[in-house]
């Protein structure tokens, strides 16, 4: 009996099923750990940096602000003056976006009153992304108006000296006496100095939640 035909067929079917089980073993083959950057696969995540809460940041007024004329709600815009990194990379670069809104406008009261503002942070955006930055400023005062309201009182003492004398009475105290009643009126209708934070002014805050980043 000729054998040669089963000998092949076997060897065959030996080839045929190492072919089967060497294909198996090459499609469960992890990747290559070793292969060049731009081999890798596509549908891996993107790097992240995560800025912890807390981290210091500078941003550069793109929209003046001004108790005069501000009011709760009002929307600013403003960029970052200063690159903010992590563990020595950049995570938010300087000239990024950032956008707010105003939380507090307060016009100072009358005579010794101050203005108040207070800003939020509400987003930074670069990249074509935006990212929620959760941020209160502090809150900004004017100057104080009690040397402006003192001078104005006394201001109106010495008109009214000048005008009690004049008027004939002969009693200049008693005229600077209403001169000063009269200053002090005034005074008293006068707020103090407007609170005026000019575009080009940087501020300085700190991240009221940390923000995860892609880079």
């Amino acid at each position: 009996m000729n054998k040669t035909p089963l000998i092949i067929g076997a060897v065959a079917a030996v080839l045929i099923v190492a072919g089967i089980i060497y294909a198996r073993q090459s499609s469960n083959k992890p990747p290559d750990a070793n292969a060049p950057a731009g081999q890798a696969s596509t549908s891996s995540a993107s790097s992240r940096i995560v800025v912890p809460v807390g981290t210091a940041f500078s941003v550069t007024l793109q929209t003046g602000l001004s108790t005069k004329t501000t009011r709760e709600g009002d929307h600013f815009d403003a960029v970052m003056a200063a690159p903010v990194s992590v563990d020595g990379r950049v995570a938010i670069p300087a000239g990024a976006s950032v956008s707010g809104h105003v939380i507090l406008a307060e016009q100072p009261g009358k005579a010794s009153g101050r203005g108040h503002l207070q800003l939020a942070y509400d987003q930074v955006t670069f990249g074509g992304h935006s990212y929620d930055l959760g941020t209160k400023s502090q809150v900004y005062e004017s100057a104080s108006g009690t040397t402006k309201d003192v001078a104005l009182i006394g201001g109106g003492a010495v008109a009214g000296g000048a005008v009690g004398g004049v008027a004939g009475t002969g009693h200049t105290a008693e005229g600077a006496a209403i001169g000063a009643a009269a200053g002090t009126g005034a005074a008293l209708m006068t707020r103090g100095p407007q609170l005026t934070i000019a575009q080009g002014t940087v501020l300085n805050a700190s991240l009221g939640q940390a923000v995860s980043v892609r880079r």
